[in-house]
């Protein structure tokens, strides 16, 4: 009976934590490109944040929140803490959530000087 307590509270964590990694808020099927500059970057686990400021065609900017991979999946691509910057201009490639905010999951980025990210 114990054994089969711990497995029943093994597999509830472990479905837990699957679902706190599920993409299932992102539209993969839909991945459109920004083009902004970087506001902010975090460099973080699970995932790493940037924030974007997209141009909005009035003279003003639109911040989108772009999540991406793990500061260690990053790294295995060739990324660091020092690959963005604030003032960083780039071309990010998104699959946006669902729901339709500014929001999205970041797959690929090509930076101003010509540094190419892919996920």
């Amino acid at each position: 009976m114990r054994k089969l307590l711990v497995f029943v509270l093994l597999a509830s964590v472990g479905s837990i934590a699957q679902a706190h990694h599920s993409a299932a808020a992102f539209d993969r099927e839909k991945p459109y490109t920004l083009t902004g500059t970087i506001k902010e970057w975090q460099w973080a686990n699970p995932h790493i944040w940037v924030k974007v400021m997209v141009p909005d065609g009035k003279g003003g900017a639109d911040e989108y929140d772009l999540e991406g991979p793990s500061a260690a999946g990053m790294a295995r691509n060739g990324a660091s803490s020092k690959s963005f910057k604030p003032g960083d201009t780039g071309k990010f490639l998104v699959a946006p959530y669902k729901d339709g905010s500014k929001r999205g999951e970041f797959l690929a980025c090509w930076l101003a000087d010509g540094t190419q990210l892919k996920f």
